[in-house]
């Protein structure tokens, strides 16, 4: 069976897939943030202006200072300190109380110029990125390593296709038995 566009058809459209992916890139970094976190101020527009933002509902992010009642600093020299007015009560993604040196996302109405009332407190989990971020790691090179070992790339067709016999170690690493130094040796 005949493809309908040949080799250069399906070269076209790569190419053209991959100018549309990096212009969609490049219009993604041009878009103002504001589209991306909802639109309300965070604590770097609230922390030097606090009086234009009292009555509104702000984002407000830092690092928990004091714990009764919860006090959190949005700079890390200590500066921008804000009271988070149930913070405890509105905690989303734990069951443990905040403590000291949490890394706390707290959503709420700005009451006055150093007071939040909280409606959402989310913790930043650290160890669970990390965490994420290493079983993703090991996932992909799981999974680049299946699709190497089952499918090879064709210059011939300019196609992946699947491979007759899959790889194996032993084809992979040099010097071991049918690796690339030539099989057997006799000693």
């Amino acid at each position: 069976m005949q493809e309908p566009f040949g080799q250069r058809g399906r070269l076209v459209a790569g190419v053209a897939l991959l100018a549309i992916l990096a212009g969609l890139v490049l219009w993604a970094g041009a878009v103002p943030s504001d589209l991306m976190s909802g639109g309300y101020p965070d604590e770097v527009d609230v922390t030097p202006n606090r009086e234009a933002y009292v009555g509104e509902q702000v984002v407000l992010g830092g690092r928990v200072v004091d714990t009764d009642p919860v006090v959190i600093a949005t700079r890390a020299s200590g500066y921008g300190r804000f009271t988070l007015v149930n913070a405890d009560s509105g905690l989303q993604n734990s069951d443990a109380s905040l403590e000291q040196g949490d890394r706390v996302s707290a959503f709420g109405t700005l009451e006055d110029e150093s007071t939040l009332v909280v409606d959402r407190t989310t913790i930043g989990d650290v160890s669970g990125t990390a965490y994420m971020l290493v079983v993703s790691f090991f996932g992909g090179l799981w999974a680049f390593g299946r699709f190497a070992r089952d499918w090879r790339f064709d210059f011939g067709r300019f196609a992946v296709v699947p491979r007759d016999d899959p790889l194996s170690l032993r084809d992979v690493i040099p010097g071991t038995r049918g690796g690339a130094s030539g099989g057997d040796r006799s000693d």
